[in-house]
């Protein structure tokens, strides 16, 4: 893997470790990927990215923070499935 989806990966993985993402993170990420794994990083990336803007409605309701959270595990298993 390149080291940009890296970075990625460990702000998944982070997240999935109960922490949390700024925005101002996220406008840092950059990548390049093509087929399969262009469409798991794209993907992980918009979920990342409504993740971080959700975070006082996530605050609020547990439920929908686990929800989002299971979300992104299933994008990182994507990434992981479409890795080489």
């Amino acid at each position: 893997m390149e080291r940009d989806i890296k970075d990625i990966v460990g702000v998944l993985m982070r997240v999935l470790g109960g922490g949390e993402v700024l925005p101002a993170e996220l406008n840092d990420l950059e990548f390049e990927a093509e087929g399969e794994l262009a469409a798991a990083i794209n993907e992980a990336f918009i979920k990342l990215q409504e993740f971080a803007y959700d975070r006082d409605l996530r605050q609020s309701d547990p439920a929908r923070d686990r929800a989002m959270r299971a979300e992104l595990q299933g994008c990182l298993d994507r990434i992981v499935q479409a890795s080489p």
